[in-house]
């Protein structure tokens, strides 16, 4: 499934908190898998949250010994090839599309405190058997290792916003540590995403207010479903919402 290869490519995602940071990654690691995967494209998703691990929410139905722990990874004193992708979850009859993150229940203090050398390896290690890895940030470029290093090391950047005065806020608050930390690239990719239909005409005002030249991501009842259902990891039928993110794709491989 996996296998050593030329360093392939980060990309972080981060924004502010609920702007539907998690579900982008998700769909963006689809896009990339269904437009390249073809090829034996490899597409890794870490979710970094260790406050509201993201594993439950994207695999809710899937059974305990099916779901695996990036803490557990971090926990050991080096971090092999064979370690990665013994934590991967992944999805049927799409091999090549894997998940890292932490389980239903655990937090920060379940496993032992790790470096950010630690991070960064486990970075190197993925882009090592992977084509793409895609980190899901926290909104707090500080709230742990694992995404100020993917922020840090990333080959490219996606800045998720929301049209509302909560990202508005969160953006005035946080955009100095960003800066201040080096991780505001200069060709981010910018994405405003409309989480509600009665969003849909605000979108492009708050995306001008902020200053961004941003895709606007339009919302999905199917991708609700998607979400309600615990199936965000199956493929979105979707194809407005879907071509935006194909998009983004075509401008981050």
């Amino acid at each position: 499934m996996y296998r050593r290869k030329p360093m392939g490519k980060l990309i972080a995602v981060w924004g502010a908190p609920g702007s539907g940071k998690t579900t982008f990654s998700v769909k963006l690691a689809e896009a990339i898998y269904r437009s390249r995967g073809k090829a034996g494209c490899s597409v890794i998703v870490v979710f970094t949250d260790s406050v509201a691990p993201a594993l439950p929410v994207v695999f809710p139905g899937y059974k305990p010994e099916d779901i695996f722990s990036v803490g557990s990874i971090l926990s050991k004193p080096d971090i092999t090839p064979n370690d990665a992708v013994a934590g991967i979850v992944t999805v049927k009859d799409r091999m090549n599309l894997g998940f890292l993150g932490y389980r239903l229940g655990e937090n920060k203090y379940s496993f032992p405190a790790y470096t950010e050398e630690k991070a960064k390896t486990l970075f190197t290690v993925l882009c090592g058997i992977s084509d793409y890895v895609i980190a899901d940030c926290m909104s707090d470029p500080t709230a742990n290792r694992l995404t100020s290093s993917a922020l840090s090391l990333a080959d490219s950047t996606v800045r998720i916003s929301s049209p509302d005065l909560r990202c508005m806020s969160y953006c005035s608050s946080q955009l100095s540590l960003f800066a201040a930390g080096g991780y505001l690239h200069d060709d981010e990719i910018q994405v405003m995403n409309v989480p509600g239909a009665e969003y849909t005409n605000s979108a492009p005002d708050m995306s001008a207010a902020l200053g961004l030249k941003a895709y606007i991501l339009p919302y999905s009842p199917m991708l609700l479903d998607q979400s309600l259902a615990g199936v965000l990891y199956e493929p979105l039928k979707d194809k407005r919402y879907m071509q935006t993110v194909q998009k983004i794709a075509e401008r981050l491989v």
